[in-house]
């Protein structure tokens, strides 16, 4: 065989193995991470759940605002993480908004997966409350719930960030990993479910 042939012949290889990684990449089950945050601190608990879910191998974690959400991101997801501040007890109206642009005819999102994260001013705001919202409105669309990584996130993520000793600055490394835990169990399960 010439020099010439066999550096086709490698050159053919490293075409194939490029095609096939970049098709299995793009095979990968998404995770959807949607968030609204105004101060930062909602977003900062989104980026740790979105280093949890690239924890996992074999699975893609696309972390936007709400803003930035299409229908056809909510619609191509295995899951969707979804983070919202509490806003008197309750979840945000952008959260609202978002939750009821969700496309209900023939329940598209039935069995995929749904959790959730909030950031709360302080203790007894109102942080179960708001996840509790958003989870009824996941399972009115079919979705199953998966809670966080630890006991003390059961039901997802949550973050204490204008009260006591989590008064007056970022968001605290506790709670940053919880939300990093939750991204890393969702993740987990949707690899287990594909």
């Amino acid at each position: 065989m010439t020099t010439y042939k066999i550096g086709r012949l490698l050159l053919l290889i490293g075409l194939i193995l490029l095609w096939s990684h970049s098709t299995k990449a793009q095979s990968y089950p998404t995770i959807l991470i949607a968030y609204h945050s105004e101060s930062g601190k909602t977003q900062a608990m989104a980026e740790a759940v979105a280093k949890g879910v690239a924890a996992i191998d074999g699975v893609r974690g696309v972390l936007k605002p709400l803003s930035e959400v299409t229908e056809n991101d909510i619609l191509r997801a295995s899951a969707i993480i979804l983070g919202s501040p509490v806003y008197n007890g309750n979840l945000s109206p952008e959260v609202q908004v978002f939750i009821n642009s969700w496309p209900f005819e023939g329940r598209p999102l039935k069995n995929k997966i749904g959790a959730v994260f909030v950031t709360g001013g302080g203790f007894s705001i109102g942080e179960e409350a708001t996840m509790f919202a958003m989870i009824r409105s996941m399972m009115i669309h079919g979705m199953i719930i998966v809670g966080g990584d630890e006991l003390e996130a059961a039901f997802g993520a949550s973050a204490i960030t204008g009260e006591g000793d989590f008064a007056g600055k970022e968001v605290d490394d506790i709670f940053l990993k919880k939300a990093e835990g939750l991204g890393l169990r969702v993740g987990e399960i949707v690899l287990g479910f594909h």
